[in-house]
């Protein structure tokens, strides 16, 4: 199984196991954020990606990055597994 360098669902970075998700048997997810997943279910089910991408902006600039960065950041975040 493929272990991903970034969250599938958000884009976030999985440079640490404590980044990871978790799946129903509470083993590390290879494909995502513990933010977005844990324990084999997402944890906004209903979240379409456009709500997706804004959700993740308004992180960026809170965490402080520009607002420019932010929106590229989430640029391509309609290309990831979970919204393919």
């Amino acid at each position: 199984m493929k272990n991903y360098k970034k969250c599938q669902s958000c884009s976030m970075p999985l440079k640490k196991m404590e980044d990871r998700g978790t799946e129903k048997s509470l083993v590390k997810s290879s494909m995502y954020c513990k933010h977005c997943y844990q324990e084999g279910v997402f944890t906004q089910k209903n979240i379409s990606v456009d709500e997706m991408r804004q959700f993740v902006k308004i992180k960026c600039v809170e965490m402080g990055f520009p607002q420019f960065l932010a929106s590229m950041y989430v640029k391509k975040l309609h290309k990831l597994e979970r919204w393919k």
